[in-house]
């Protein structure tokens, strides 16, 4: 009766092995984050009106360091999304007020539901800060479900 010979694995297989758990390794910690850039900028996120509605609003960001001191020259993006199929994102770029705090003029919720928004934030230093906040329950036109009771949201 003739005996099989144990096949050792050929190097090809280790190195297909070996990319794809480098590749693993580099994807999964940008697919989970709420926060990209430098750590040591605070930013906190209002919405007006509050509750947040179907229609015009106000998005005001207020970028500090981690001294507290305002952060000024930022060019800030403002995305508004929602997790479902069908959804045109909204994208506004904000206007500085001063004292490290920018706002929106002419962003519009379009549904009702939970947004996403995402805000991208270029340093005057050159470096790029992301943050991603929930706004949950955006009340359709004409109906005063609460979104955040305070309006306010911290990242």
């Amino acid at each position: 009766m003739a005996q099989c010979a144990k096949r050792r694995p050929r190097p090809l297989v280790w190195v297909v092995v070996a990319l794809l758990a480098v590749a693993t390794a580099l994807v999964l910690p940008a697919c989970r984050g709420q926060t990209a850039g430098p750590s040591d900028i605070q930013m906190t996120m209002q919405v007006a009106p509050s509750p947040a509605a179907v229609g015009p609003a106000e998005i005001t960001l207020a970028l500090r360091g981690a001294d507290g001191s305002p952060v000024l020259g930022a060019t800030v993006d403002v995305e508004g999304t929602m997790n479902h199929a069908g959804m045109v994102p909204v994208r506004v770029r904000t206007e500085p007020l001063g004292e490290g705090r920018y706002a929106t003029r002419d962003f519009h919720f379009t549904m009702a539901g939970d947004w996403i928004i995402i805000v991208q934030a270029a340093l005057a230093d050159g470096r790029k800060v992301e943050r991603t906040f929930e706004l949950k329950g955006v009340a359709g036109e004409g109906m005063g479900k609460p979104a955040d009771p305070a309006g306010q949201m911290q990242h």
